[in-house]
């Protein structure tokens, strides 16, 4: 294999975890790349988004949803 083709798979083997999507933090806390996508994924749950503050140490916001 060359560079050309070993490249790409490791670039898509590192992007298996997307940044737009809502990830289980703790018990009840999740973490969204922003507070609007915080407040879509409440939605879609028919309830509310509070905002618990920005993740540590990565781009993002804490939430839950009540």
């Amino acid at each position: 294999m060359n560079l050309r083709t070993l490249l790409p798979l490791v670039l898509a083997l590192a992007g298996c975890s997307t940044p737009n999507e809502v990830v289980r933090v703790r018990e009840g806390v999740l973490r969204a790349p922003t507070t609007a996508d915080a407040s879509n994924y409440c939605r879609a749950q028919s309830s509310t988004a509070r905002m618990l503050g920005k993740a540590p140490a990565e781009a993002g916001v804490l939430f839950r949803c009540e």
